[in-house]
């Protein structure tokens, strides 16, 4: 069962966005809710590291989120990759100068 504490913190992480919590944010968090009696003296910086690492771990979670979204985004949109552009710009080199009288371009240009 989820201790008044708990359900506190959870309350903290949701209404400001766990996201953007930061230290000091957290410590103001903390230091009103010491003023509130909703927190005693000597939790105050066990609960500001416990709310800052919350709030680190739900940014990682976010970041590798977005990542896997803009990846599925642009997979869906079919564009090439930084290599195949490099491979492309390297045959189109081979080719300018196979046109510009220089050797013949090799098959793994």
């Amino acid at each position: 069962m989820a201790t008044i504490r708990d359900l506190l913190e959870q309350g903290v992480l949701m209404g400001l966005g766990a996201v953007a919590l930061t230290r000091e944010t957290a410590q103001h968090l903390v230091d009103e809710m010491i003023k509130r009696g909703q927190a005693q003296r000597e939790e105050a910086s066990e609960l500001v590291d416990k709310l800052v690492k919350r709030g680190e771990r739900e940014r990682d979670a976010l970041r590798k989120l977005i990542r896997s979204e803009v990846e599925d985004a642009l997979k869906a949109l079919n564009l090439p990759t930084r290599s195949e552009l490099r491979a492309i710009e390297r045959r189109l080199d081979a080719i300018l100068h196979h046109l510009e009288g220089g050797a013949k371009p090799t098959a793994d240009q």
